[in-house]
């Protein structure tokens, strides 16, 4: 690690829990430039927290090998949602709120400097892909998360239809951007050579399925009374004790992975 990659991922780390854990707490004070819900907020900020984690762990990692799925996952990200801002802005400017130019700043220099630290530092996911005990977990979220989140991307006005509570297309889309990066990171994790990296991974995702399951509670009543209600809560709840699960795996087999050449 040197100290470039390790100040990108610590700058990455106050956003993610600045911006989180603000909306979590007290979702009116949110620093993003959309009017939105107090439910809405609530998910918005347990996305930014769970990712928040997971660059926090690399940042604090002592090899680049352990950091560079989050860089990638970061950098892709931010990416994502500086482009659906240019696609909405007048959606993101329409409203004089006091956080559009940091929202603007953050979403502009992030992935600039993300895209000319991943190939300047080497962080290319490995060449040749390890098969571990945790791969086909991962793969499923990979592709969980992956539909669902092109769902919101391309079909927002369809995924709004189907979501248990209201969601207007654009807020859909700005969703779309986390949970696609969650699932190139899990497809990355299934193939990660680096045991730190994918166990990280891990707690993020543990993370962002307690931190769902927490923002939804605090706002059951707002809920839709149909079944995908009861599919939402079921496929969370699932996610948190396969990835609890997980975590104790690893804990207890350590992977077994054999030793590779770390960059």
């Amino acid at each position: 690690m040197n100290w470039w990659i390790r100040g990108y991922l610590l700058f990455a780390a106050v956003q993610g829990f600045g911006i989180g854990l603000t909306g979590l707490i007290a979702p009116a004070e949110m620093q993003i430039p959309l009017r939105i819900t107090p439910l809405n907020a609530r998910f918005v900020a347990a996305l930014y927290v769970a990712g928040g984690i997971g660059v926090l762990l690399a940042a604090v990692t002592r090899r680049r090998s352990e950091a560079r799925l989050f860089v990638v996952g970061f950098s892709l990200a931010t990416l994502l949602i500086l482009v659906l801002t240019v696609l909405h802005w007048s959606d993101f400017m329409a409203d004089p709120l006091p956080h559009r130019p940091v929202w603007i700043f953050d979403y502009v220099v992030d992935p600039l400097l993300g895209l000319a630290l991943v190939p300047a530092m080497g962080l290319w996911p490995p060449r040749h892909a390890v098969r571990h005990s945790l791969t086909p977990l991962l793969w499923v979220e990979a592709a969980v998360f992956g539909a669902l989140g092109l769902m919101l991307l391309l079909l927002p006005d369809v995924a709004a239809a189907y979501w248990p509570w209201n969601l207007p297309p654009v807020l859909g889309q700005l969703y779309a951007c986390f949970i696609l990066t969650f699932a190139v990171g899990a497809a990355l994790a299934a193939r990660e050579t680096d045991p730190r990296a994918i166990r990280d991974f891990l707690i993020a995702s543990l993370g962002l399925c307690l931190l769902a399951l927490l923002a939804s509670l605090l706002h059951l009543d707002r809920f839709k009374a149909e079944p995908i209600t009861v599919i939402w809560f079921a496929a969370f709840s699932v996610g948190a004790v396969a990835f609890v699960a997980g975590l104790a795996r690893f804990a207890r087999w350590r992977l077994q992975l054999p030793a590779i050449a770390r960059a």
